[in-house]
Protein backbone atom coordinates (compact mmCIF):
# COMPACT_ATOMS: atom_id res chain seq x y z
CA UNK A 1 0.00 0.00 0.00
CA UNK A 2 1.34 3.72 -0.75
CA UNK A 3 2.36 5.88 1.95
CA UNK A 4 0.40 9.14 1.51
CA UNK A 5 2.99 11.25 3.55
CA UNK A 6 5.12 10.89 0.35
CA UNK A 7 2.22 10.85 -2.56
CA UNK A 8 -0.15 13.50 -1.16
CA UNK A 9 2.46 16.42 1.04
CA UNK A 10 5.70 18.20 -0.68
CA UNK A 11 8.71 16.88 1.65
CA UNK A 12 9.05 18.53 4.89
CA UNK A 13 12.93 19.98 4.10
CA UNK A 14 11.48 21.09 0.94
CA UNK A 15 8.98 23.54 2.61
CA UNK A 16 11.67 24.41 5.02
CA UNK A 17 13.75 25.58 2.11
CA UNK A 18 11.41 27.02 0.46
CA UNK A 19 10.52 29.42 3.51
CA UNK A 20 14.57 29.85 3.45
CA UNK A 21 14.75 30.96 0.12
CA UNK A 22 16.94 27.88 -0.58
CA UNK A 23 17.58 25.53 -2.89
CA UNK A 24 15.67 22.06 -2.65
CA UNK A 25 18.19 19.33 -1.13
CA UNK A 26 16.76 17.51 -4.57
CA UNK A 27 14.94 18.11 -7.32
CA UNK A 28 11.57 16.93 -7.27
CA UNK A 29 11.13 13.84 -9.19
CA UNK A 30 14.91 13.27 -10.09
CA UNK A 31 16.66 10.21 -8.60
CA UNK A 32 19.61 11.14 -6.87
CA UNK A 33 23.20 10.70 -9.05
CA UNK A 34 25.18 7.44 -7.15
CA UNK A 35 28.57 6.96 -7.42
CA UNK A 36 29.05 5.60 -10.80
CA UNK A 37 31.53 3.24 -9.74
CA UNK A 38 29.56 -0.28 -10.58
CA UNK A 39 25.84 -0.19 -12.01
CA UNK A 40 24.08 -2.40 -9.42
CA UNK A 41 24.09 0.70 -7.08
CA UNK A 42 22.84 3.20 -9.17
CA UNK A 43 20.20 0.52 -10.35
CA UNK A 44 19.57 0.23 -6.36
CA UNK A 45 19.12 3.92 -6.64
CA UNK A 46 16.66 4.25 -9.21
CA UNK A 47 14.90 1.64 -7.63
CA UNK A 48 14.80 3.56 -4.70
CA UNK A 49 12.93 6.80 -6.57
CA UNK A 50 10.55 4.47 -8.16
CA UNK A 51 9.14 3.10 -4.74
CA UNK A 52 9.23 7.05 -3.63
CA UNK A 53 7.21 8.47 -6.59
CA UNK A 54 4.63 5.39 -5.66
CA UNK A 55 4.58 6.45 -1.56
CA UNK A 56 6.15 3.59 -1.27
CA UNK A 57 8.58 4.82 1.79
CA UNK A 58 9.69 1.91 3.53
CA UNK A 59 10.91 0.17 -0.06
CA UNK A 60 12.65 3.46 -1.09
CA UNK A 61 14.46 3.51 2.28
CA UNK A 62 15.32 -0.37 1.98
CA UNK A 63 16.81 0.21 -1.03
CA UNK A 64 18.53 3.62 -0.44
CA UNK A 65 20.01 2.00 2.81
CA UNK A 66 21.39 -1.05 0.79
CA UNK A 67 22.83 1.26 -2.03
CA UNK A 68 24.64 3.61 1.14
CA UNK A 69 25.84 0.14 2.17
CA UNK A 70 27.47 -0.74 -1.25
CA UNK A 71 29.38 2.31 -1.56
CA UNK A 72 26.53 5.24 -3.26
CA UNK A 73 27.43 7.83 -0.36
CA UNK A 74 27.04 10.84 -1.85
CA UNK A 75 26.22 14.14 -1.04
CA UNK A 76 22.90 13.68 -3.35
CA UNK A 77 22.24 10.56 -2.11
CA UNK A 78 22.99 10.92 1.35
CA UNK A 79 20.17 14.10 1.26
CA UNK A 80 17.71 12.37 -0.12
CA UNK A 81 17.34 9.73 2.21
CA UNK A 82 17.35 11.92 4.94
CA UNK A 83 14.57 13.87 3.42
CA UNK A 84 12.59 10.79 3.20
CA UNK A 85 13.37 9.69 7.32
CA UNK A 86 12.52 12.92 7.98
CA UNK A 87 8.48 12.30 5.96
CA UNK A 88 8.45 8.95 7.33
CA UNK A 89 9.10 10.35 11.25
CA UNK A 90 12.57 9.18 11.89
CA UNK A 91 14.94 12.45 12.17
CA UNK A 92 17.53 10.70 14.27
CA UNK A 93 18.41 8.77 11.51
CA UNK A 94 18.04 11.76 9.17
CA UNK A 95 20.75 13.88 11.36
CA UNK A 96 23.30 10.73 11.40
CA UNK A 97 22.57 11.29 7.26
CA UNK A 98 22.49 15.18 7.31
CA UNK A 99 25.84 15.48 8.79
CA UNK A 100 27.76 12.94 6.70
CA UNK A 101 26.59 14.42 4.03
CA UNK A 102 28.86 17.52 5.35
CA UNK A 103 31.05 15.31 5.61
CA UNK A 104 31.17 14.66 2.19
CA UNK A 105 30.08 18.21 0.83
CA UNK A 106 30.70 20.93 3.46
CA UNK A 107 29.14 24.63 2.91
CA UNK A 108 25.65 23.28 1.70
CA UNK A 109 22.77 25.71 2.96
CA UNK A 110 20.35 23.11 2.22
CA UNK A 111 21.86 20.29 4.41
CA UNK A 112 22.06 22.87 7.64
CA UNK A 113 17.98 24.05 7.29
CA UNK A 114 17.42 20.04 6.88
CA UNK A 115 19.60 19.39 9.82
CA UNK A 116 17.14 22.47 11.44
CA UNK A 117 13.98 20.46 11.08
CA UNK A 118 15.32 17.24 11.96
CA UNK A 119 16.72 18.68 15.28
CA UNK A 120 13.29 20.70 15.73
CA UNK A 121 11.75 17.30 15.53
CA UNK A 122 13.43 15.74 18.15
CA UNK A 123 12.86 18.80 20.62
CA UNK A 124 16.50 19.80 20.53
CA UNK A 125 16.25 23.44 19.84
CA UNK A 126 19.56 24.25 20.87
CA UNK A 127 21.08 21.90 18.46
CA UNK A 128 18.76 23.54 15.89
CA UNK A 129 19.92 26.95 17.07
CA UNK A 130 23.16 25.83 16.48
CA UNK A 131 22.89 24.45 12.82
CA UNK A 132 20.71 27.86 11.34
CA UNK A 133 23.25 29.72 13.29
CA UNK A 134 25.59 28.03 11.30
CA UNK A 135 23.75 28.42 7.80
CA UNK A 136 23.63 32.52 8.83
CA UNK A 137 27.52 32.57 8.39
CA UNK A 138 27.06 30.82 5.11
CA UNK A 139 24.38 33.27 3.80
CA UNK A 140 24.35 36.55 6.12
CA UNK A 141 22.23 38.09 3.86
CA UNK A 142 19.96 35.39 3.44
CA UNK A 143 16.11 37.01 4.78
CA UNK A 144 14.94 33.39 5.10
CA UNK A 145 17.95 32.11 7.32
CA UNK A 146 17.14 35.19 9.82
CA UNK A 147 13.51 34.27 9.96
CA UNK A 148 13.91 30.57 10.70
CA UNK A 149 16.15 32.36 13.50
CA UNK A 150 13.76 34.68 14.94
CA UNK A 151 10.95 31.64 15.42
CA UNK A 152 13.58 29.38 17.10
CA UNK A 153 13.99 32.75 19.62
CA UNK A 154 10.20 32.82 19.70
CA UNK A 155 10.15 28.83 20.72
CA UNK A 156 12.71 29.82 23.23
CA UNK A 157 10.96 32.28 25.22
CA UNK A 158 14.12 34.86 23.60
CA UNK A 159 11.52 37.69 22.60
CA UNK A 160 14.36 40.61 22.36
CA UNK A 161 16.49 37.89 20.02
CA UNK A 162 13.60 36.94 18.24
CA UNK A 163 12.50 40.64 17.18
CA UNK A 164 15.99 41.61 16.17
CA UNK A 165 16.05 38.75 13.85
CA UNK A 166 13.09 39.29 12.52
CA UNK A 167 13.54 43.06 11.55
CA UNK A 168 16.59 41.62 10.55
CA UNK A 169 14.63 39.31 7.63
CA UNK A 170 12.55 42.36 6.96
CA UNK A 171 15.01 44.35 5.98
CA UNK A 172 16.52 42.30 3.97
CA UNK A 173 13.48 41.31 2.50
CA UNK A 174 9.93 43.02 3.59
CA UNK A 175 8.09 40.68 1.13
CA UNK A 176 9.44 37.56 3.51
CA UNK A 177 5.75 36.69 4.15
CA UNK A 178 6.89 34.03 6.42
CA UNK A 179 8.99 37.00 8.90
CA UNK A 180 5.81 39.05 8.17
CA UNK A 181 3.71 36.43 9.41
CA UNK A 182 6.08 35.55 12.80
CA UNK A 183 6.36 39.08 13.74
CA UNK A 184 2.58 39.21 13.80
CA UNK A 185 3.06 36.04 16.12
CA UNK A 186 5.55 38.07 18.17
CA UNK A 187 2.99 40.85 18.61
CA UNK A 188 0.74 38.46 19.82
CA UNK A 189 3.01 36.99 22.71
CA UNK A 190 4.28 40.18 23.53
CA UNK A 191 -0.21 41.57 24.08
CA UNK A 192 0.43 44.06 21.10
CA UNK A 193 -2.96 42.90 19.31
CA UNK A 194 -3.46 46.12 17.25
CA UNK A 195 0.28 45.57 16.15
CA UNK A 196 -0.42 41.79 15.66
CA UNK A 197 -3.25 42.34 13.52
CA UNK A 198 -2.01 44.99 11.38
CA UNK A 199 0.70 42.69 10.53
CA UNK A 200 -1.98 39.99 9.67
CA UNK A 201 -3.18 42.42 7.16
CA UNK A 202 0.34 43.23 6.07
CA UNK A 203 0.76 39.37 5.03
CA UNK A 204 -2.51 39.00 3.67
CA UNK A 205 -1.02 42.00 1.04
CA UNK A 206 1.59 39.69 0.28
CA UNK A 207 -0.11 36.63 0.39
CA UNK A 208 -4.11 36.54 -0.59
CA UNK A 209 -4.76 32.89 0.42
CA UNK A 210 -2.73 32.55 3.51
CA UNK A 211 -5.16 30.55 5.80
CA UNK A 212 -3.11 30.94 9.15
CA UNK A 213 -3.43 34.87 8.63
CA UNK A 214 -7.19 34.87 8.27
CA UNK A 215 -7.72 32.40 10.72
CA UNK A 216 -5.32 34.20 13.32
CA UNK A 217 -7.14 37.34 12.59
CA UNK A 218 -10.08 36.05 13.38
CA UNK A 219 -9.13 35.06 16.78
CA UNK A 220 -7.68 38.36 17.30
CA UNK A 221 -10.44 40.22 16.76
CA UNK A 222 -12.83 38.35 18.41
CA UNK A 223 -10.17 38.73 21.90
CA UNK A 224 -11.10 42.67 20.95
CA UNK A 225 -15.06 41.82 20.72
CA UNK A 226 -15.22 42.93 17.58
CA UNK A 227 -17.22 40.67 16.59
CA UNK A 228 -18.56 40.53 13.46
CA UNK A 229 -15.33 41.50 12.30
CA UNK A 230 -14.28 37.95 13.70
CA UNK A 231 -17.12 36.26 11.45
CA UNK A 232 -16.30 37.49 8.47
CA UNK A 233 -13.05 36.29 8.68
CA UNK A 234 -13.81 33.21 10.26
CA UNK A 235 -16.31 32.86 7.14
CA UNK A 236 -13.54 33.38 4.75
CA UNK A 237 -11.20 31.08 6.37
CA UNK A 238 -13.39 28.26 5.88
CA UNK A 239 -13.88 29.26 2.30
CA UNK A 240 -9.67 28.62 1.98
CA UNK A 241 -8.74 25.76 4.93
CA UNK A 242 -8.47 21.95 3.92
CA UNK A 243 -7.19 20.96 7.02
CA UNK A 244 -10.84 19.00 8.71
CA UNK A 245 -9.43 20.03 12.16
CA UNK A 246 -8.83 23.12 11.56
CA UNK A 247 -12.66 23.83 9.77
CA UNK A 248 -13.84 21.95 13.14
CA UNK A 249 -11.64 24.31 15.60
CA UNK A 250 -13.23 26.97 13.11
CA UNK A 251 -17.29 25.98 13.86
CA UNK A 252 -16.25 26.02 17.21
CA UNK A 253 -15.33 29.43 17.47
CA UNK A 254 -18.23 30.86 15.10
CA UNK A 255 -20.38 29.05 17.55
CA UNK A 256 -18.77 30.32 20.74
CA UNK A 257 -19.00 33.99 18.95
CA UNK A 258 -22.91 33.80 18.05
CA UNK A 259 -23.58 32.70 21.46
CA UNK A 260 -21.96 35.38 23.11
CA UNK A 261 -23.92 37.62 20.63
CA UNK A 262 -26.92 36.10 21.58
CA UNK A 263 -26.02 36.78 25.71
CA UNK A 264 -25.09 32.97 26.81
CA UNK A 265 -23.10 31.87 28.89
CA UNK A 266 -20.58 28.86 28.90
CA UNK A 267 -19.17 27.29 31.63
CA UNK A 268 -17.99 24.47 33.28
CA UNK A 269 -18.08 22.31 36.89
CA UNK A 270 -16.82 19.97 39.31
CA UNK A 271 -19.38 18.22 41.32
CA UNK A 272 -17.96 16.44 45.11
CA UNK A 273 -19.35 14.80 47.66
CA UNK A 274 -16.74 16.16 50.20
CA UNK A 275 -16.03 19.67 51.21
CA UNK A 276 -12.43 18.76 51.90
CA UNK A 277 -12.31 17.39 48.64
CA UNK A 278 -13.96 20.78 46.93
CA UNK A 279 -11.58 23.03 49.28
CA UNK A 280 -8.38 21.11 47.63
CA UNK A 281 -9.64 21.23 44.17
CA UNK A 282 -10.12 24.81 44.29
CA UNK A 283 -6.79 25.03 45.61
CA UNK A 284 -4.89 22.67 43.00
CA UNK A 285 -6.58 24.92 40.33
CA UNK A 286 -6.24 28.05 41.65
CA UNK A 287 -2.25 28.20 43.23
CA UNK A 288 -0.95 24.89 41.23
CA UNK A 289 -2.29 25.78 38.21
CA UNK A 290 -4.01 22.53 37.22
CA UNK A 291 -6.44 21.81 34.71
CA UNK A 292 -9.92 22.54 35.38
CA UNK A 293 -11.49 20.02 32.78
CA UNK A 294 -9.03 17.19 33.99
CA UNK A 295 -9.57 17.26 37.27
CA UNK A 296 -13.51 17.51 36.68
CA UNK A 297 -12.69 14.67 34.16
CA UNK A 298 -11.06 12.64 37.83
CA UNK A 299 -13.23 13.85 40.05
CA UNK A 300 -16.96 14.86 39.78
CA UNK A 301 -19.19 12.96 40.14
CA UNK A 302 -21.46 14.73 37.84
CA UNK A 303 -22.79 12.83 34.32
CA UNK A 304 -20.58 15.63 32.33
CA UNK A 305 -17.35 14.72 34.11
CA UNK A 306 -15.99 12.90 30.90
CA UNK A 307 -16.81 15.89 28.97
CA UNK A 308 -14.39 18.20 31.79
CA UNK A 309 -17.97 19.60 33.23
CA UNK A 310 -18.99 21.32 30.50
CA UNK A 311 -22.40 22.70 30.62
CA UNK A 312 -22.19 24.18 27.00
CA UNK A 313 -23.81 27.34 26.11
CA UNK A 314 -27.29 28.55 28.22
CA UNK A 315 -29.03 31.73 28.67
CA UNK A 316 -31.24 33.22 31.50
CA UNK A 317 -33.45 30.55 33.12
CA UNK A 318 -31.82 27.50 31.55
CA UNK A 319 -29.38 26.77 34.81
CA UNK A 320 -30.37 26.55 38.16
CA UNK A 321 -30.39 30.48 39.63
CA UNK A 322 -27.33 29.70 42.24
CA UNK A 323 -25.03 28.12 38.59
CA UNK A 324 -26.45 31.16 36.72
CA UNK A 325 -25.62 33.94 39.21
CA UNK A 326 -22.03 32.41 40.02
CA UNK A 327 -21.47 32.26 36.63
CA UNK A 328 -22.60 36.03 36.19
CA UNK A 329 -20.06 37.31 39.14
CA UNK A 330 -17.11 35.10 37.53
CA UNK A 331 -14.29 36.49 35.05
CA UNK A 332 -13.37 34.50 31.81
CA UNK A 333 -11.36 31.62 33.26
CA UNK A 334 -12.05 32.51 37.28
CA UNK A 335 -13.38 29.76 39.73
CA UNK A 336 -15.93 30.25 41.59
CA UNK A 337 -15.42 29.52 45.60
CA UNK A 338 -16.80 25.95 46.95
CA UNK A 339 -20.43 26.18 46.31
CA UNK A 340 -22.60 23.92 48.53
CA UNK A 341 -25.63 22.18 46.60
CA UNK A 342 -28.29 19.70 47.28
CA UNK A 343 -26.51 16.42 45.91
CA UNK A 344 -23.04 17.86 47.14
CA UNK A 345 -19.92 20.57 46.67
CA UNK A 346 -19.50 22.26 43.41
CA UNK A 347 -16.98 24.63 41.86
CA UNK A 348 -17.88 26.97 39.21
CA UNK A 349 -15.52 27.92 36.09
CA UNK A 350 -16.50 30.33 33.40
CA UNK A 351 -15.46 30.20 29.96
CA UNK A 352 -16.55 33.14 28.08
Amino acid sequence: MSDPRCSRRQPLVAVLLAALGAAPLLAQGSAPQAEPEEAPLLRLVQEAELHARRGQLELALQRYEESVQGGAGSADVLNRMAELYLINGNPTRAVVLLQRSLGEEPAQLPVYSGLNEAFLALGRLDSALHYVNEARQLAPDNSGVRSQLGYLHLQSGDMEQARVHLDSALQLDDRNVHAQRLLALYYTQVDLPDSAIARYLQVLELAGDDVEAHNNLAFLLAAQQRYLEALEWYRKTKALAEDPQLLHAVNLNVEAIRAIMDGKMRARYILVESESLAIDLRRRIGEDKENFGELAAKFSKAPNARDGGDLGFFGPGDMLPTVEENVLQLQVGETSPVLRMERGYMLIQRLN
